[in-house]
């Protein structure tokens, strides 16, 4: 999988977590769980960074499974430029869970 940046008007994308996940509804607490886990370190960066950057959650077909897809928007080239030369541009692809049910993406 690759990195997806798009120039569509003035946002700057960047995919943070691309992970096909299971269409059931008992699993939504532990995806939203590690969703946050995952997101935490972006959230601290956006905290100390001057930059503004939202985060986009999204559910994609992709092949013939159920994508979950979160992007990081920016508003300003720089502030993008900084997030890639920071963290990368590789998507988490893998949900990892926990003895105690905390789940978090990491790279498959």
């Amino acid at each position: 999988m690759v990195s997806i940046c798009i120039l569509k008007g003035s946002l700057l994308k960047v995919r943070i977590i691309e992970a096909s996940i299971k269409d059931d509804g008992d699993y939504d607490y532990i995806y939203d769980n590690a969703v946050h886990n995952t997101l935490n370190e972006y959230w601290k960066w956006a905290e100390t960074s001057k930059g503004t950057v939202s985060f986009k959650k999204d559910y994609e077909d992709i092949g013939y499974t159920l994508t979950l897809c979160v992007d990081a928007v920016f508003e300003e080239p720089e502030d993008y430029a900084l997030f890639k030369l920071t963290y990368g541009g590789k998507p988490f692809t893998k949900l990892q869970i926990n003895n105690m049910m905390e789940g978090q993406f990491v790279h498959g």
